[in-house]
């Protein structure tokens, strides 16, 4: 179609293609109706009471799974795949931004409607409500950055050497180093370096489509371990830190029974198994040699990597301490008085 759609009187009746390639509407809104126009905020109005923001969120994921994980031309190169997954990213930033962008709108309407209908001056009241905005969304994470020096010959143990002997040790120090929406934004991106590469781990879309599933379940199992590890804490700095974040996959059952969710990935995915994908995982990321997405490199990656390695060694090791837990409870005890427990015993922790 070469002519502008200017028969088109409202959006339910538009026929034609949505990329027309008319000069005069190269880069002109031709689904928008004059008054739509006007006020854009009609058109958000309207999508954001059809669909929620979490709505939107799968439905998008849906089609770009299908796309990555397509065995048609479409998704047949890495570049093709990091397009798609670019474009995705790029796509629900915007309508994130529109999401607030409306709610901003409407809180600002209502505000000069109210004080209009007083007669107030608003000047010194919305100059307080912006200073208050700022200092919330300028709050700093404190990340404890103390380390031991010992004098000694041989190198310190890693910090997964650690998940037998103590796993909510391993969990506190990923989470005390980590916030947990920084581990989500670097598996995201992660993730996307992984599909992009030119690999042969991950050339066949079924091998693409289980790393999805692998993710998906890998950020439920992350949420759940930060809750584990936030209701082992007792200090008021790390109560506020709770408080900043945020669960954005895990229901309320889930969130009331984290382990729940652990036991679930790890009936879903054996630790043998869940290693071996992480393995691909990193070596698919080696072989990247893209751009890197912004807060990500290779050294970021293998630090993903290893705080991932860690979380998952530990939550089989809480899996273990659990049974025992529960199978010591149905044991008759003959030794009453004389077993104590620390802080970070079985006995003592917040399953």
């Amino acid at each position: 179609m070469n002519e502008p759609l200017t028969n088109s009187a409202s959006r339910t009746r538009f026929s034609g293609k949505s990329h027309n390639h008319h000069p005069q509407w190269s880069n002109q809104p031709i689904r928008l109706i004059e008054k739509e126009k006007r006020d854009p905020l009609l058109v958000l109005d309207d999508f954001f009471e059809c669909y929620h923001l979490r709505d939107v969120r799968e439905k998008l994921w849906e089609w770009v799974s299908e796309v990555v994980t397509s065995p048609n031309e479409i998704a047949s190169e890495p570049l093709e795949r990091s397009s798609n997954l670019y474009f995705y990213e790029k796509v629900e930033g915007l309508i994130e931004a529109a999401h607030i962008l409306r709610r901003k709108i409407h809180k600002h309407r209502r505000k000069r409607q109210k004080i209009k209908s007083k007669k107030i001056a608003h000047s010194t009241e919305t100059g307080s409500r912006k200073v208050n905005m700022h200092a919330k969304s300028d709050a700093v994470t404190v990340i404890d950055e103390a380390a031991t020096q010992e004098h000694i010959l041989n190198k310190p143990k890693q910090l997964q050497e650690y998940t037998d002997e103590d796993p909510m040790y391993v969990i506190t120090e990923v989470f005390k180093n980590e916030s947990l929406d920084f581990l989500r934004n670097q598996l995201r991106d992660w993730r996307h370096i992984a599909l992009s590469a030119d690999c042969a781990i991950y050339e066949e879309g079924e091998q693409r489509e289980q790393l999805l599933t692998f993710y998906d379940h890998l950020l439920e199992l992350t949420e759940a371990l930060f809750i584990i590890y936030a209701k082992n804490q007792n200090s008021s700095s790390t109560r506020h830190m709770i408080e900043a974040e945020k669960q954005q996959i895990l229901s309320q059952e889930q969130i009331a029974n984290p382990m729940q969710v652990v036991s679930a990935f790890f009936d879903q995915f054996p630790l043998n198994n869940a290693i071996r994908e992480l393995n691909d995982w990193q070596e698919a990321s080696i072989c990247f040699t893209g751009v890197y997405p912004e807060n990500m490199s290779p050294l970021s990656a293998l630090i993903t990597y290893r705080n991932v390695l860690c979380l998952i060694k530990a939550a089989n090791r809480l899996i273990s301490w659990r049974f025992d837990l529960l199978s010591n409870e149905h044991r008759p005890n003959h030794q009453s008085g004389l077993h104590t427990t620390d802080a970070s015993s079985p006995e003592r922790m917040a399953f």
